[in-house]
């Protein structure tokens, strides 16, 4: 067999299936071809390097037909490579070797990596054409198959009505989050927003009310940062997951969402958003889990629209006072940023309840305070001695 380069073919049909054959003969690759041009859209290739690259590009391929012994990838390899390629697409492709009858050894070598049939050089035009149709039905099916699986799966990962992620979805990535938390020392947040909308009409029917919430959810969805989750916990609730590296940041974002979803376009033309957000963080109790913390900082959403609030809820306590900063002084929802700048805002009677647990926090920086304070006073007592030596007394 002589090394030719590949024939250009034109472009076919839509409706014609595509046949890549793999041959350095143009003998074998031009007998091939005028038995099934007619139905069959052809790709000649001369080598198997050149066919793996077309298997690789085309998705159009339906079925290969590949000699044994070709120049720089042979037919072995090439059937190696398919059958263990991690896109599912190659790797199902059906494999047709040219072989003569007694090349035995050959057959049960291409058999053993995954060939799917094997053509006969003297195969008449009906039987190669039969052949082909079958395994391009099958080729189809299979594909057919791969996108209802990936529309499946997709319609158990995301609702498509607000693009954000269905919640028993949005539960396992959330566990993941906390997971990695865990291992690293760092610490996750949930924040729950519940949603009204009123409007201009006097009563909207069911159907506006719900469309409404889906656009909501939709500007959700736009709003939040590839690394964090959201999804949709009721008909008018939804809850996003985010890292978190301290509470102060934490209330950023979730002031951020509040502006996002009460923007005059959020539901729509007329309709007003207010929301009534609650937020749980992992270092509050780390044994909590992921579907846990969210009906946490769910619970804490329903407690700021009981009350009426635009105060975001934290660590909320039984019984608290309407209006009042909640937190038990335990609970860790305060850190030292956010205490410094409730005090410069003149709201220190709200930084009280934390203090024991913030002077835990600075314990260890006011421990190396005084230790400093201590080699001061210990240096320029020395010194002073120093001064006094060789005076008399």
């Amino acid at each position: 067999m002589s090394s030719v380069p590949a024939e250009t073919k034109p472009t076919a049909p839509a409706s014609k299936p595509r046949i890549l054959i793999a041959d350095d003969s143009r003998i074998v690759r031009t007998s091939l071809t005028q038995h099934i041009r007619d139905r069959f859209d052809i790709r000649e290739v001369v080598d198997g390097e050149a066919a793996w690259q077309a298997i690789l590009l085309d998705s159009a391929i339906r079925v290969v037909i590949t000699d044994l012994a070709m120049p720089k990838v042979d037919g072995f390899e090439l059937i190696t490579r398919v059958r263990s390629s991690k896109v599912q697409r190659v790797r199902e492709l059906p494999v047709i070797v040219i072989t003569s009858a007694d090349e035995t050894t050959e057959r049960e070598r291409a058999s053993a990596l995954g060939a799917t049939d094997f053509l006969d050089r003297s195969i008449t035009t009906a039987e190669l054409t039969a052949r082909l149709e079958v395994l391009v039905r099958l080729s189809t099916t299979r594909e057919a198959l791969q996108e209802t699986q990936a529309t499946l799966e997709s319609a158990r990962t995301v609702d498509p009505e607000t693009e954000l992620l269905a919640l028993a979805f949005f539960d396992k990535q959330v566990e993941k989050l906390v997971s990695y938390a865990r291992r690293n020392l760092s610490d996750v947040a949930l924040i729950s927003v519940r949603v009204e909308l009123s409007s201009n009409t006097p009563q909207q029917s069911e159907a506006e009310l719900d469309q409404r919430a889906k656009l909501v959810g939709r500007a959700l969805a736009a709003s939040i940062r590839l690394e964090d989750f959201g999804t949709r916990t009721d008909r008018l609730e939804f809850c996003v997951a985010t890292q978190s590296t301290g509470l102060s940041g934490v209330l950023r974002f979730a002031a951020r969402l509040r502006k996002v979803l009460e923007n005059v376009d959020a539901a729509g033309p007329g309709v007003e958003v207010w929301t009534c957000i609650g937020v749980a963080t992992l270092s509050e109790e780390l044994r909590r889990g992921a579907e846990e913390l969210r009906q946490l900082a769910c619970k804490r959403a329903q407690q700021a629209q009981s009350a009426h609030t635009r105060r975001i809820i934290l660590g909320a306590a039984e019984g608290v006072a309407v209006g009042a900063y909640e937190g038990r002084p335990d609970d860790g929802s305060m850190d030292i940023n956010l205490a410094l700048a409730l005090i410069r805002a003149g709201r220190a009677p709200e930084v009280v309840p934390h203090l024991p647990r913030l002077l835990e926090q600075i314990s260890p920086l006011l421990k190396l305070v005084r230790q400093q304070r201590e080699l001061q006073e210990s240096g320029s007592e020395t010194a002073g001695n120093a001064k006094l030596q060789g005076v008399p007394r």
